[in-house]
């Protein structure tokens, strides 16, 4: 198994400070959390809501009209034996 190039450094070298010049033209860093939450997630959170709320809605509607429609079968069927 090889070691990494870095595990067989001695102590001897030291890090060397940056020039403050040099890092005049970088530009970024480390990311800082927001205290707010991003505002394209709460626009996915507020449209998830909507659809699951247009999906209730549509199952309570689906499940009232099946019993109507059953009955209305099942009134068709009775006219049918009763007009024989």
């Amino acid at each position: 198994m090889a070691k990494h190039p870095t595990t067989e450094r001695s102590g001897s070298d030291s890090l060397e400070p940056i020039d403050l010049t040099a890092l005049e033209a970088v530009t970024g860093g480390r990311i800082s959390r927001s205290s707010q939450p991003d505002p394209a997630v709460l626009a996915g959170i507020k449209q998830l809501g909507e659809l699951i709320a247009a999906v209730g809605q549509q199952l309570v509607a689906a499940r009232q009209q099946g019993p109507a429609q059953l009955m209305q079968m099942m009134q068709q069927m009775m006219q049918i034996r009763g007009g024989r």
